[in-house]
């Protein structure tokens, strides 16, 4: 099947159909999460924002949305105003699905607010794409987002 003239919801829906039939491993699943990441969408470039997050992980210092969202090329912020809009267009589960995918640590988890604060939202939202992912967990939000973030700073420490 050529993916290259499906859109990104269509390959979403393609994702999202494996995932829920426990068959992300399948050709034609891990075909269309390697296509999806090629696509820019409202400025998200996936590969320049996981980019971020490794710099993030290899240093040890979480970043957060608004920089996470200029790094990706959503957000210009000297063209536009900062708002929850940006968020919604940083596709964080298509990033847990790409790092599920490419075998690197859920790198969300380097995720917080200005300042590196963690919110509960900010928990919850990680377990949504743990969730996307296809990824099983048990635990506190907190807890499972914490030993996330310590894993990402662990494989940062040896990449």
């Amino acid at each position: 099947m050529d993916l290259t003239s499906k859109k990104p919801e269509q390959l979403e829906l393609i994702i999202s159909r494996h995932r829920d039939a426990g068959k992300m491993n399948a050709a034609l699943c891990r075909e269309a999460i390697a296509e999806l990441s090629t696509r820019t969408e409202k400025g998200f470039d996936l590969k320049r924002a996981i980019d971020h997050l490794i710099i993030a992980a290899k240093s040890g210092v979480p970043t957060d949305f608004k920089k996470l969202a200029i790094a990706s090329g959503a957000f210009d912020e000297s063209k536009q105003k900062w708002g929850n809009w940006a968020t919604g267009a940083l596709k964080l589960d298509r990033l847990c699905i790409y790092c599920a995918h490419y075998h690197l640590p859920q790198l969300t988890a380097m995720l917080g607010n200005t300042g590196g604060k963690t919110s509960d939202a900010i928990c919850e939202g990680f377990l949504k794409g743990l969730d996307a992912a296809g990824i099983d967990y048990s635990g506190e939000a907190r807890v499972v987002y914490e030993e996330h973030r310590r894993a990402c700073i662990e494989w940062g420490k040896a990449a």
